[in-house]
């Protein structure tokens, strides 16, 4: 994510997915694991360790069998982590997410954007380096501390006149 779409700091505790119209209400992984960090670059490598700044890559949640809540179509589910993660409101925002394969024939769908660039990178689990750059950006919203509040347009533009 850049930091021009995510705007403020934030005590990251969960982030929340939009579940799409097709694929089950709900999906289960076995050894999921989420990452988050901070990354300079708008673009993303095909090297995943390469993305981030130095030190920063955290492991958010772990969890060797992972259910996530069933929901119905077009409502968002929440994916709380072990580890509450900081973002500092400046640098673009890394998130992770690998898991080694689905339990049974569960199939849970997701909304995405088109990001305009290569913010989205997808490889096999346990290698190091991705097979495929994506415009394709998962839209995710993050839940935290600091949690940030939501403006219609014209709230925004008459905080500034």
């Amino acid at each position: 994510m850049l930091a021009s779409d995510i705007g403020n700091a934030i005590e990251i505790e969960s982030f929340s997915w939009k579940r799409h119209v097709s694929g089950d209400p709900q999906g289960t992984y076995y050894d999921l694991k989420i990452y988050m960090g901070l990354g300079s670059s708008s673009e993303l490598g095909l090297n995943f360790d390469d993305n981030y700044i130095g030190g920063t890559r955290i492991l958010v949640l772990s969890s060797s069998y992972y259910t996530t809540t069933s929901v119905g179509p077009n409502e968002w589910f929440d994916v709380t982590f072990d580890t509450p993660f900081w973002y500092n409101g400046e640098d673009n925002l890394i998130i992770e997410i690998e898991w080694s394969s689905a339990a049974g024939s569960d199939a849970l769908y997701t909304w995405h954007w088109n990001g305009g660039s290569n913010r989205c990178v997808f490889g096999r689990y346990g290698t190091s380096t991705a097979l495929l750059h994506s415009s394709n950006v998962p839209n995710i919203r993050l839940n935290g501390t600091l949690s940030l509040s939501s403006s219609t347009f014209a709230q925004i533009k008459s905080a500034f006149i």
